[in-house]
């Protein structure tokens, strides 16, 4: 059995096999403890890493953009190819592509591209999240409200027709009816609560219903305030319910990702939120998304002209060395957030954890957060490679 074998690393995010190793091996693209035997076959490579650090690949599931093109502009096969080229450059071995909302005709679209997309890359896209357009217009954040809408009987007729490409879905459950809510999670679609006005009650019974996610926290829902839970404390009460933040410093402080750690713990995962200005080389003054111009503003972010945060030029990476040199994360915790976290949100199966017979989807970087090696689906490339 051919393998390839990886000295002196640095393991995160480890099943209980793993926890304690500084080797492992990777054959017929999965993860397996090193073994001796590997050895007797002269066709098995060896790679050493010198304490390099190794964990899962990333998991993004919110990214609008990267690489100078944007899903919400251009729903085709040749833009989800351009951003798979720069997530897996970065480290992001599985991501999931966001549409906001838009017209039928671009959700369509975006439908078809997601499909042909998945059939080709099997485990790189688990679905497409749409976001929107069933969501609150009081909290639309940049989205554009001519397309914001209550869902209908034919809404929800098409969307079980694509229900196997479609990751998840944001929705506000004071919009969406319960009986709309609990017809579309029968039929397996992932719900996330975001872009809402929804009270703690409302929430509440959506978690208690079955919606387990909340989408970009703090970010386009009700506020938290001391007579008013809101969204955010049904969440920080219901065990079963994760929250995505978005990790760049700006959409979330600091002080407050590391008092949503203290409540949630592991039930707390990241996104970029990555706009098409991610991995540009020359940042542009401005750009469109959707017929919406976002500004590119030094201090402030990616705003529309009302000063509503409108994504970021991060990477998942990027987000990490945030956790980690911001927000009082262990690496481990912050990679965590990255992994594993985001995986249990949608259910992937053998992603997001360093576990025998795992995928050997993987990330390999130095102290410095600089990506070194990138395994996909077992196959190793290098920073050339990846360049």
């Amino acid at each position: 059995m051919s393998a390839t074998i990886f000295r002196n690393a640095l393991l995160h995010v480890t099943s209980a096999e793993f926890s304690q190793v500084n080797e492992f091996a990777v054959s017929d693209h999965r993860i397996i403890p090193m073994d001796p035997a590997l050895l007797e076959n002269g066709t098995t490579e060896e790679i050493n890493l010198n304490g390099m650090h190794v964990a899962p690949g990333f998991i993004d599931l919110l990214v609008n953009g990267c690489n100078g093109v944007s899903f919400a502009n251009e729903p085709t096969t040749q833009t989800l190819e351009a951003m798979r080229a720069y997530e897996t450059q970065h480290g992001t071995t599985t991501f999931v592509p966001t549409l906001i909302s838009s017209q039928r005709e671009v959700t369509s679209r975006a439908l078809e591209a997601i499909n042909v997309f998945k059939a080709n890359h099997p485990g790189v896209c688990p679905g497409v999240h749409l976001e929107g357009p069933f969501i609150n217009p009081l909290h639309k954040g940049f989205h554009p409200e001519n397309y914001i809408r209550r869902i209908t009987d034919s809404d929800l007729t098409n969307i079980m027709k694509e229900r196997g490409i479609i990751a998840y879905m944001t929705v506000a459950p004071e919009i969406v009816r319960p009986k709309y809510m609990i017809a579309l999670m029968s039929a397996g679609i992932k719900l996330s609560v975001g872009h809402s006005a929804a009270t703690y009650f409302e929430a509440l019974s959506a978690f208690k219903a079955g919606v387990h996610s909340i989408t970009h926290i703090f970010n386009g829902m009700r506020p938290i305030t001391g007579r008013d839970p809101g969204i955010i404390g049904a969440a920080f009460e219901s065990p079963d319910v994760f929250a995505g933040i978005i990790a760049d410093g700006r959409h979330v402080h600091p002080a407050v990702v590391k008092l949503i750690h203290r409540i949630m713990g592991d039930r707390l995962y990241i996104v970029s939120d990555a706009q098409a200005v991610a991995g540009v080389p020359k940042e542009p003054g401005s750009f469109s998304v959707a017929g919406t111009e976002i500004f590119v503003d030094s201090k402030r972010g990616l705003i529309d002209s009302k000063g509503s945060l409108a994504g970021t030029g991060i990477t998942m990476m990027d987000g990490v060395k945030f956790l980690v040199e911001s927000c009082g994360f262990t690496l481990n915790e912050a990679l965590y957030a990255a992994t594993a976290a985001p995986a249990h949100v949608l259910g992937l199966q053998e992603v997001g954890e360093i576990a025998g017979g795992n995928v050997a989807d993987l990330v390999i970087f130095d102290d410095e957060y600089k990506v070194h090696y990138v395994l996909q689906n077992g196959y190793v490339k290098n920073l050339g490679d990846l360049m």
